[in-house]
């Protein structure tokens, strides 16, 4: 069996024809789950009629990890599917073809498709995620076929469930972003592989309806707090190190980069939070093996 879990904020019509898609597929053994994040358009209604759908409702927006989790607890599957609302499956016969590799391939705990960013399958939005030494997302490698991908996308992912249970599930501080990455690097250090399949296409829409919206400086504070969050807990202390002397060694160069940022924010991110943050190192490395599922 396949659950495919959905997590939902006011999305109702692009979660129809994400599950819709999932439908298609023909496959036999499968059950949808929804968890809805505090949806204030007509999506509860909407599921509320659909008899085979297992909803559970949120009364308000806990994030996508949290959400992701909840619906892994009541899933029943030897596979976890988690799917973005704003996605479409465009293959025939691909959940058959993923649990097929995923049966012949034990040491290997997530498979996913690629990613297209336009209705004709064309513009290629992502292959694998990919980060580089400072926890930034880097665009040219993510575009890059690649035989072991370090992260698989939470847009379409099947995971074994073995796997997300050995390993915990999603970490609930990422509220959005980075989340994926996080979990694929415990995976991964628990001796899993993670695999592309390129004859797999999604699309996705990476649509604004069911996004936090954010202004420059706002997004740059999220983002610092996950990306120095992820570093100090997956990749260590020296790395956090290294990257925190990037973004301070040479301020003039920085500010080129980000002219948006304030003297005042700059200081409030890479110094004073950062020192916060370095306090916080002894619970943040405990939470590896903190388990949510």
């Amino acid at each position: 069996m396949i659950s495919a879990v959905f997590v939902n904020w006011n999305r109702r019509e692009l979660l129809q024809k994400a599950i819709q898609s999932i439908y298609h597929q023909n496959y036999k053994n499968i059950e949808i789950i929804v968890v809805d994040n505090g949806s204030t358009d007509d999506s509860i209604q909407w599921l509320g009629q659909q008899k085979e759908i297992q909803l559970i409702e949120n009364e308000k927006n806990r994030g996508a990890s949290a959400a992701r989790n909840q619906g892994t607890r009541i899933a029943k599957g030897d596979y976890i599917l988690y799917m973005d609302s704003d996605a479409e499956l465009r293959t025939p016969g691909a959940l058959q073809r993923l649990t097929n590799y995923m049966e012949t391939h034990p040491d290997t705990a997530g498979v996913s498709g690629i990613y297209y960013s336009d209705e004709e399958l064309r513009e290629l939005w992502c292959w694998s995620p990919c980060m580089d030494w400072e926890g930034n997302h880097d665009l040219p490698a993510s575009l890059t076929p690649k035989t072991d991908p370090p992260v698989l996308s939470t847009c379409f992912v099947l995971f074994r469930t073995a796997a997300l249970e050995k390993t915990g599930g999603f970490d609930e501080f990422y509220f959005y972003l980075y989340e994926d990455a996080d979990l694929c690097e415990r995976l991964r250090k628990e001796g899993y592989r993670l695999h592309v399949d390129p004859s797999v296409k999604v699309y996705h829409r990476y649509a604004d309806p069911g996004r936090t919206k954010r202004d420059e400086i706002g997004y740059h504070y999220y983002h610092e707090r996950l990306r120095m969050y992820f570093v100090l807990k997956n990749w260590g202390l020296r790395r956090f190190i290294r990257s925190w002397w990037e973004k301070v060694r040479a301020p003039l160069f920085f500010f080129k980069q980000f002219p948006y940022l304030p003297l005042y924010c700059y200081i409030d991110i890479y110094y004073i939070r950062t020192v916060r943050m370095l306090l916080c190192y002894p619970l943040i490395r405990r939470r590896r093996k903190k388990k949510t599922i």
